[in-house]
């Protein structure tokens, strides 16, 4: 058991290491937004977040039988759609990676590869995982993703998948994205002033008019955690997302389960404690957590259910749009809903320009239904 006094000498060298690693960070984020790769990173996070979630059996889309006889079940459809969000990442990698940095990892690799000796681990590997840069993990992370896609498409044609099978590939891919110290901190230091900046000026208004710091604190993070989960659903809008790349929204549907669920978690457990139960914020807090469980479910238990393994395009394309239309909806009507009790004249079309169009759909649609029952 270490003494004190060993353990007084390495905290400091933790707390060292831990400022050297948020500098190395935050220049490394500088670098991204000069390049213009801001939305390449974002995408990258989202999707290495989103592996760790997929693997999660309460963030899959199955039928409640189907919950219950996890090791009956053939999982080489998942699988199939972690190689094409595997293959998407080897990409946005690259992206980011600058090309000088590219040609010099591709000379690198072949005068390793060339030297090495039959007997000795990879010169170029380890090189690697001596390097503490983000250059060093996004390459590392890449070559251990294109291993992965040469795995995945052989076994993906096996005729059956196991959900051993499916839960070890799971692990392997964890133990990859966290090897580098520097990509766990990207994915577990959520937001990032390039990502996450509240730029609506009405809602930055609400925020900077809430006195009390720790309820404004609490105010900012929800509002938040709302932004960046209509950001993700953009990547899930059948608008904007190929017809061959519609079932790789299912990994995006389980990141924005689990972000809600964690959200619902600590509003219910932190923020709900600390606000008066006769305040129209608790009311409004309190709706979140009782509502948004019943919107998340109609997707994850519904609309979702069985898509993986659907052939007709057309069903692939209905599925996933009413479960990014009824996501959508509820985050922003959650959003507008908590600026009103701050600011009671604010409109949605505020904060959100479609939500204007949206209302007059919804009014047209009534008038129709009207039309229609008249006629008959």
């Amino acid at each position: 058991m270490p003494s004190e006094g060993r353990a007084e000498e390495e905290h400091p060298d933790r707390e060292l290491r831990s400022e050297f690693l948020r500098g190395q960070m935050r220049h490394w984020m500088d670098q991204v937004v000069a390049s213009g790769k801001t939305r390449e990173l974002f995408e990258l996070e989202m999707w290495l977040r989103a592996f760790e979630r997929f693997f999660r059996i309460k963030n899959q889309p199955l039928s409640e039988r189907e919950a219950k006889h996890l090791a009956l079940r053939n999982w080489s459809e998942e699988l199939r759609l972690v190689d094409n969000v595997a293959r998407r990442a080897v990409q946005l990698c690259t992206a980011i990676l600058t090309e000088d940095q590219v040609n010099l990892t591709r000379f690198d690799k072949y005068v390793e590869g060339y030297l090495k000796k039959d007997d000795t681990v990879d010169p170029y590997v380890e090189k690697l995982l001596r390097q503490a840069s983000p250059e060093a993990g996004l390459t590392l992370l890449r070559d251990a993703l294109e291993d992965l896609h040469v795995l995945l498409t052989d076994l993906v044609r096996l005729s059956r998948i196991p959900y051993a099978t499916f839960t070890s590939v799971g692990r392997i891919l964890y133990r990859e994205i966290r090897r580098s110290t520097l990509l766990a901190l990207l994915i577990d230091r959520k937001f990032k002033p390039i990502h996450d900046r509240i730029t609506n000026p009405a809602v930055g208004a609400i925020i900077r008019g809430i006195h009390d710091g720790g309820a404004r604190r609490q105010a900012a993070k929800i509002f938040l955690e709302l932004f960046r989960l209509l950001h993700y659903l953009e990547f899930a809008d059948p608008e904007r997302v190929a017809e061959d790349e519609l079932k790789n929204t299912i990994l995006v549907f389980a990141l924005i389960t689990s972000e809600a669920r964690l959200l619902l978690a600590y509003i219910e457990r932190r923020v709900l404690k600390t606000v008066d139960p006769e305040n129209r914020l608790h009311e409004i807090y309190d709706s979140f957590v009782y509502s948004l469980p019943f919107e998340m479910k109609k997707v994850i238990s519904t609309e979702l259910v069985d898509i993986s393994v659907a052939r007709q395009p057309d069903i692939v394309r209905a599925r996933v749009e009413n479960s990014h239309g009824i996501l959508k909806d509820c985050f922003q009507q959650s959003l507008v809903q908590l600026a009103q009790v701050f600011d009671p004249l604010i409109q949605g079309r505020d904060i959100f320009e479609d939500f204007t169009a949206k209302f007059e759909q919804s009014v047209e649609l009534r008038e129709q239904l009207g039309r229609l029952v008249h006629f008959v």
